[in-house]
């Protein structure tokens, strides 16, 4: 895009390879959004016309018109009746749905994605603890207390770690008593499912999480919201630089960022 104006040309060689999957309307989105969220597809190209996309992808038309109606959803493009589809600039989506999308292939996720989006995820953590702090119930807390037992007994086994951190992240959420914190909560913890592996490996300190998940209990627990807040900056200052550091080594090897490559079928 020029100055605001859809550049005809701009998707001009891009490869739409054929879909494995005919027919299957995730698969034209998941494709289109990849080519569009890694760059291939740059803010104002115009995608080809309906009948040349369709062939090229090897999907029908129907299942075409369907996926552009989820990409105009998510305002990743445009349609200009007479003209055709347009890509939009990603900043101009206000879809948070776009926000996992980018950690779904190795080629978007760089650190300097991650730093952002931890950032973000900060500001909101700390907001829900102070409120779960004020607001939880006594059968949250319960719940809570439960889920330490839980991650006592699983010791150093990772995945079972990760597991339970899912679930106490979507109980804060809960227990923060604000529908919308609440689903800005889940998003999270379905991107902490996806950062899992920089995180919840053999270097995780599963003593240490054990200890601060405790004392962050007891903090909402006591309806103390500064202490609460105090524990997750620790938390968070520790996980944080653990995820960076890990991101960082991937990203120098080309496992991930913009030069790495897909996985070899």
């Amino acid at each position: 895009m020029i100055d605001g104006i859809p550049n005809e040309r701009a998707g001009e060689g891009v490869a739409f390879e054929p879909l494995a999957a005919p027919g299957r309307v995730d698969a034209v989105v998941e494709r289109l959004r990849g080519l569009i969220l890694g760059g291939q597809l740059p803010a104002g190209a115009r995608l080809p016309n309906e009948r040349e996309l369709a062939d090229r992808l090897q999907v029908n038309r129907a299942s075409l018109r369907e996926a552009l109606k989820r990409l105009e959803f998510l305002e990743l493009i445009e349609v200009h009746h007479g003209r055709g589809s347009f890509v939009r600039p990603l900043r101009d989506s206000s879809a948070l749905q776009l926000i996992e999308a980018l950690l779904r292939d190795r080629r978007t996720i760089s650190v300097e994605l991650l730093r952002q989006l931890l950032e973000f995820r900060r500001h909101i953590s700390l907001q829900v603890v102070e409120l779960a702090a004020r607001n939880h119930s006594a059968e949250q807390l319960a719940r809570g207390r439960d889920l330490l037992a839980r991650e006592r007994e699983a010791g150093s086994d990772s995945a079972r770690a990760l597991a339970i951190d899912l679930e106490m992240n979507a109980l804060l959420g809960e227990a923060s008593g604000n529908l919308m914190y609440q689903l800005v909560t889940n998003l999270f913890t379905r991107l902490v499912e996806r950062l899992g592996p920089l995180y919840y490996n053999e270097a995780r300190d599963h003593q240490r999480s054990r200890a601060t998940h405790a004392e962050l209990l007891d903090a909402i627990e006591a309806r103390d919201p500064a202490a609460a807040r105090r524990v997750l900056e620790r938390m968070l200052d520790y996980s944080e630089s653990a995820i960076l550091g890990e991101a960082g080594r991937l990203e120098a090897q080309g496992l991930i960022g913009p030069a790495a490559r897909e996985p070899a079928s």
